[in-house]
């Protein structure tokens, strides 16, 4: 990640508009004018069709690009398993954050791809044009195409784990020209109107220029203009996007500038202003509220110890970066050495959550977590790891509600519609009226007839009307605050001081809310001067509330993001197509697993060709037997998987104490005196086919010519002396089978290498064997079985000549 220094920003550089601004306007509305028959035109098509003009891509998005749901590709899109994040046991650096991130990204439908690294074409030495960039905290640029000698076409990604939500836009660029003019287009904004057409421009940075003059971040450009495209959205039948399109003169060469919606706070900025300012400050305390998903530490503010609480908190939406200016204007008035703050901290409890989406900041979302999750839009049931630091705060306010009495919330926002700032409350009781009248009345930037006294059907969920109940004898408030400007006599655009200033007067709004009810004991200078503080008294005193003017309906507030939401049902299914895969995966694994055990080694056996007639019997009988296919089985249990493996039991009087097989004695020839038939073939395993080396297929048979009652006549005339010694040996070798499985017994039986002494004891006890004419009934007991008569004879006897004469 990077970061550098930020400065205040001086008063909005206006630059000259283009004179043929009008003829250029009409140009591009003409090229991207919506037109029906383009309608089937989208982002994918236009990232699929245009890569001969990509310069820049910030990531490759192809195999997550497409939910499983509805099959649509989303070219921006960005997916996470979000639960992998959470199960990791460290806490992420800031400076390997996007690093992290790409390692656990995951496709929804295709393999996992090893993250590689892109190649681009402005990083190749021929390339003379201008070098993007938003590799660092909050940049969100995805593609950049050179469509002109001096025009590109940039798209912006989409907040991850969503189908959209893209409208704000941080990015840099490198190998800049002096006095060049370039166009940039963003094509993919979601919101049909912007500030942008009311005289909104982007803020832009130059490291040249700060250098130089100190002018920090500025308000520039020119030829801006916000228009509906002809680019269809995916995840709508009728909707298209929008382009805002502005240019820009250069003031240096070798420059590099940076773009943005707005004035940029980034979660390094907070922990530099925590560092910097709160620390070192006696009145304020430093907590952890929770680790996020990616195990960012949410801050949490204490300051002051009276005996009721007020809670602040900012940037649930991250790409509204005025909350995040505002509420740190109010966090220096609090700790200030003034009379009105020193009232507040000796009588109330500031909670303060300075950001409560640090995930979403750091990545470049505009609206959501890394979760995809709207968390303005979940307070009434949060999940407490997908929505960390929604579940927390609900956590600490249950806990001040035991021992305190809470009094007030304010949760601050940006907006991209209005202008001024101003309150939204859930009612018209003439008591919630008051702290916004005051608020208008103290600050020039606020305007009370925006504000508005209702509560939208879409608006439900989120903090300031699900927390109503949880403030037994106060009201929860949003403060939303424009991106562009304010009007009081004339329009005057917004800075990074003005919007501290918005939050130093909220401050000093709730003073006079409560003035009365508090201790004044103070000496210390007052902020408020004294025709201020009198005006204000004059006010509350003399004003009517119930007469009060309001607006009642929030519906135009700048958030609808429902559209762009994955369903439960596409969230959900990201992990079971995950969780099917992993199920099928290991069925076949613990099946191959079992079929590599049931396969005899036989190649030092003695190969036996059958007849054509048992050859097609055998044939027949093993095209009948159906073996289990694990990809049609419904997910069960793994024990389900193998309840049709269950062997065929052998002879009467015989028990398979081996493990399964695949070919069954009975199954495949009846009563035939065979024991057992196996496949040999050394490419490959038995797969319900015959291996064939020629034309015939290979089996080796072993066969039994000796009935149960020959077997035991021949054991009684045999010397005890003689049975009894190839008894033992024969009961010495089925006592160690017995003890493991076939798996087991390959793997210590390769393990091991006998000695030269062992492996000569063991051919001449085999040759005396064959001297004394010994034949297989001298191994064959009433509860032997093929496969322990198989592997007694495989343990060290190499010979095949003197197998064939043993059998």
């Amino acid at each position: 990640m990077q970061f550098y220094g930020l400065l205040p920003a001086p008063n909005p550089l206006v630059q000259a508009a283009d004179p043929e601004i009008k003829q250029k306007i009409g140009w591009i509305r003409k090229k991207d004018a919506y037109d029906e028959k383009f309608s089937a035109f989208n982002m994918w098509d236009y990232f699929s069709d245009n890569k001969v003009n990509l310069i820049y891509q910030r990531f490759d998005n192809y195999p997550w690009s497409m939910i499983p749901l509805n099959n649509n590709r989303f070219a921006a899109s960005c997916f996470f398993d979000c639960k992998k994040l959470m199960a990791l046991n460290r806490e992420i650096r800031l400076s390997e954050f996007t690093l992290v991130l790409n390692k656990y990204l995951y496709p929804t439908t295709m393999k996992q791809k090893e993250q590689k690294q892109l190649s681009l074409e402005q990083d190749s030495k021929k390339y003379n044009g201008l070098k993007f960039d938003s590799n660092f905290e909050s940049g969100n640029l995805f593609t950049s195409y050179k469509v002109g000698p001096n025009e590109y076409d940039l798209m912006m990604q989409n907040d991850t784990n969503t189908k959209g939500n893209t409208q704000w836009f941080y990015f840099s660029v490198e190998n800049t020209i002096k006095n060049c003019i370039v166009t940039f287009n963003i094509i993919n904004f979601i919101k049909c109107d912007s500030l942008f057409n009311m005289g909104q421009k982007p803020v832009i940075f130059s490291t040249k220029s700060n250098k130089i003059r100190g002018t920090g971040w500025i308000k520039g450009g020119h030829n801006i203009i916000y228009f509906r495209n002809k680019f269809k959205r995916e995840n709508s039948s009728f909707k298209t996007y929008n382009t805002l399109s502005f240019s820009y003169k250069f003031e240096h060469s070798n420059d590099k500038v940076y773009f943005a919606q707005c004035y940029p706070y980034t979660y390094s900025q907070l922990n530099n202003f925590i560092e910097r300012s709160i620390k070192p400050n006696k009145f304020a305390i430093i907590k952890e509220l929770c680790k996020t998903i990616s195990k960012l530490s949410c801050p949490l503010i204490t300051i002051g110890n009276g005996k009721k609480a007020i809670i602040l908190m900012a940037r649930q939406h991250p790409g509204e970066t005025p909350g995040s200016f505002t509420i740190e204007g109010a966090i220096e008035f609090l700790l200030s050495n003034c009379m009105e703050a020193e009232i507040l901290r000796n009588n109330f409890t500031f909670y303060i959550i300075p950001m409560i989406n640090p995930d979403g900041v750091v990545f470049g979302n505009y609206r959501c977590n890394l979760y995809g999750t709207d968390l303005n839009r979940i307070w009434i049931n949060p999940h407490k790891e997908l929505h960390d630091s929604v579940w927390h705060v609900r956590e600490l306010i249950r806990q001040i509600n035991q021992t305190a009495e809470l009094c007030l919330i304010i949760d601050f926002h940006g907006h991209s519609k209005k202008f001024n700032s101003f309150f939204y409350a859930n009612s018209f009781c003439d008591e919630q009226k008051l702290l916004p009248l005051i608020s208008c009345n103290l600050s020039k930037m606020m305007n009370l007839k925006d504000c508005s006294f209702s509560i939208h059907e879409s608006k439900k969920k989120t903090a300031r009307v699900a927390l109503q109940q949880e403030v037994k004898n106060g009201f929860t408030y949003t403060i939303e605050i424009s991106f562009h400007a304010f009007r009081k006599e004339i329009l005057q655009d917004f800075t990074e001081n003005s919007y501290k200033q918005i939050g130093e007067d909220v401050s000093l709004a709730i003073y006079k809310l409560f003035e009365n009810q508090m201790v004044n004991c103070s000496k210390l200078p007052r902020a408020l001067t004294i025709s201020q503080n009198e005006e204000l008294d004059k006010l509350i005193k003399d004003c009517d509330l119930s007469q009060l003017q309001i607006g009642e309906d929030d519906s135009e507030s700048d958030s609808n993001p429902e559209e762009d939401m994955l369903l439960e049902q596409e969230v959900q299914s990201f992990f079971d197509f995950k969780k099917q895969n992993k199920i099928i995966i290991s069925a076949k694994k613990k099946i191959n697993k079992q079929e590599k055990s049931s396969q005899t080694d036989i190649q030092h056996y003695q190969n036996l060709m059958l007849d054509e007639k048992v050859l097609q019997r055998i044939e027949e009988q093993v095209k009948l037997i159906r073996k289990t296919n694990p990809e049609s089985l419904e997910f069960q249990s793994i024990q389900d998987l193998y309840s049709n493996y269950n062997d065929v039991p052998l002879q009467d009087g015989f028990q398979n104490s081996f493990q399964q097989t695949d070919i069954s004695l009975q199954q495949i020839l009846g009563k035939m005196q065979v024991y057992h038939v196996r496949v040999s073939n050394k490419n490959s395993m038995y797969q319900n086919q015959f291996a064939t080396q020629t034309s015939k297929p290979v089996v080796i048979v072993l066969k039994n010519p000796y009935s149960k009652q020959q077997i035991q006549q021949q054991q009684q005339q045999s010397s005890p002396q003689h049975q009894e010694i190839f008894s033992n040996k024969n009961r010495r070798r089925i006592k160690s089978i017995n003890e493991r499985s076939s798996m087991e017994y390959k793997r210590l039986s390769n393990e091991r290498k006998y000695s030269i002494q062992q492996y000569t004891q063991e051919k001449n006890h085999a040759i005396s064997f064959t001297q004394q004419q010994a034949t297989p009934k001298n191994l064959l007991t009433q509860d032997a079985t093929f496969e322990k008569i198989a592997n007694i004879s495989k343990l060290k006897f190499y010979d095949k000549q003197m197998l064939k004469n043993l059998f």
